[in-house]
């Protein structure tokens, strides 16, 4: 079972728009501001209710945990395992509220399950918010090896790269990505990577770079405007 907090925007109907909320790996630290994103989203869109989840095996600052096994926390939690529970979190949200739909908003590791959870589950989500994205785990966990020169980035891991399994995402799953330009651990170039192969492969996705910023992006005003164009936007027919 995975820990979380739920918000609700105002005019909330029988059957609300549901959006999961999933932050980074945030190694050496408890993480809390997927809460602070989920409040702010559900005090700026009508008709919603906003999750924000703790990953597998994480606890947040307040002693919540979330059951399953954090790892490392270098890019080697994004397992098949990982992956399942928290689309089965989302599911079990899904029909806790009677949800319209789910949207899938990720920041760093969180926006690489988000990416593999729209690919290998097909249609659960109509859409997903992805920011800072290591969407080619191999590429990223050598990138950080150097950034860091810690070897811990070398030990083989079981994590799903997205860039592997771009082809699987429904044509009308709507992805919007957005980076900061000056990113050291995930900078555009993993962004772009992936979304010119989903574009490729005929897949609905556009990308927001945010000019002069770094990683730690989340709380911008800019990525909650990218969430707010994201609900709005519809999917092609």
């Amino acid at each position: 079972m995975l820990a979380g907090r739920a918000f609700s925007g105002a005019n909330l109907s029988s059957h609300p728009h549901l959006i999961v909320v999933l932050h980074g790996d945030a190694p050496g630290r408890n993480p809390s501001y997927q809460y602070a994103f989920a409040r702010n989203a559900a005090a700026a869109l009508n008709n919603v209710v906003v999750v924000g989840l703790l990953r597998p095996g994480y606890k947040d600052p307040m002693g919540d945990q979330s059951q399953g096994n954090r790892g490392w926390a270098l890019a080697d939690n994004y397992t098949p395992g990982d992956i399942s529970s928290v689309a089965a979190a989302a599911k079990a949200l899904v029909g806790k509220y009677q949800a319209a739909d789910l949207t899938l908003v990720g920041h760093s590791g969180g926006s690489a399950i988000s990416a593999d959870i729209i690919a290998l589950y097909p249609h659960l989500a109509r859409g997903a918010l992805l920011v800072s994205c290591p969407c080619d785990v191999p590429a990223f966990r050598w990138s950080m090896m150097k950034y860091q020169w810690n070897p811990l980035w070398l030990i083989p891991v079981n994590a799903v790269s997205p860039l592997d399994h771009v082809a699987q995402i429904p044509a009308d799953t709507i992805v919007r990505m957005v980076v900061g330009s000056v990113d050291p651990l995930t900078p555009p170039r993993f962004t772009y990577a992936f979304a010119d192969q989903l574009k490729a492969d005929g897949g609905n996705v556009q990308v927001t770079t945010l000019p002069n910023l770094g990683h730690e992006i989340f709380l911008e005003p800019a990525v909650l405007d990218q969430l707010r164009m994201l609900m709005n936007a519809s999917a092609p027919q």
